[in-house]
């Protein structure tokens, strides 16, 4: 007889909490595990040793299987299905750590990482875990080395961003001095505002041509499409969890008319705001 499956994300466990002037928690994983909705506002890797089932990231799923790591960004909605054997471990590392990264090490926990779910080979996951193992070593300790564990954390999203550019070719931002950067910077700052490409351009200095090269070449897709996939993922992340009505959510994002914006979410989701709100509730 088939196993029923449940939907969970993991918040028990062996656990080893973060505490005064700790940026980092680990958590172990197993079928014993009790598994329920946890918070969604920080940023955590899961490492799969075993795994069935899939991880829904804002309606889009993913297979788990073994040796596969998991990149959760803070506002996604999150939803898991699994099926035993489970086995792994979890690593939350808070954003007043991540902010003292250099750039090229923050990629991996940018939302415009377009790889949450990585597939690892033996040897890659071997390394990551024996770095998840050091922390939770680290984190038990009488006297714990802050700095230690933060070297580590810095440790994984490196060896991460080396796989992502194995696998796919994509290099993070080298430095915060990058046009791709200042670009990424920028649109944090002004896309419910400003949606041209044309605007964007103007405050590099470069032409929206270039801007299309350097975005193609460094993020996998058009500065016009990176706009919007940033104003999508606000939209679903509002849909989610604010409270607002669509219209309220429409003006929030500087789109003229909610009409508007229902066309644009429905071009890029194949479902309107009210039926993307409606898959949430059931889901």
């Amino acid at each position: 007889m088939r196993k029923k499956t449940k939907n969970y994300a993991p918040v028990k466990g062996t656990s080893i909490q973060s505490g005064k002037g700790i940026y980092v928690s680990y958590l172990e994983l197993g079928n014993g595990s009790d598994w329920e909705t946890g918070a969604d506002n920080l940023f955590a890797l899961v490492l799969f040793q075993k795994g069935n089932g899939t991880h829904s990231i804002n309606a889009e799923d993913y297979t788990i299987k073994a040796k596969q790591i998991h990149i959760l960004y803070p506002g996604q909605k999150q939803q898991w299905k699994l099926q035993p054997p489970v086995k792994g471990q979890w690593l939350t590392i808070k954003r007043a750590l991540l902010e003292t990264f250099p750039a090229a090490l923050q990629f991996p926990f940018s939302e415009h990482n377009a790889h949450p779910v990585l597939n690892l080979d033996i040897t890659a996951y071997q390394k990551i875990s024996a770095e998840f193992l050091a922390i939770k070593k680290e984190l038990s300790t009488a006297t714990i080395f802050l700095e230690l564990v933060n070297a580590r954390c810095r440790l994984i999203c490196l060896m991460i961003n080396l796989w992502m550019e194995h696998q796919f070719g994509n290099t993070p931002p080298s430095c915060s001095g990058s046009a791709s950067y200042k670009f990424h910077s920028l649109v944090e700052k002004h896309f419910t505002t400003q949606k041209s490409v044309a605007f964007y351009a103007r405050h590099l200095h470069i032409t929206p041509n270039y801007l299309g090269i350097i975005c193609r070449k460094q993020y996998g897709m058009s500065a016009l499409e990176f706009i919007q996939e940033r104003v999508l993922l606000e939209a679903k992340r509002l849909l989610h969890s604010s409270g607002m009505s669509i219209k309220e959510i429409a003006f929030h994002l500087g789109f003229p008319n909610p009409a508007y914006f229902g066309y644009f979410f429905k071009k890029k989701t194949s479902l309107t705001p009210k039926e993307y709100k409606i898959l949430l509730n059931k889901s």
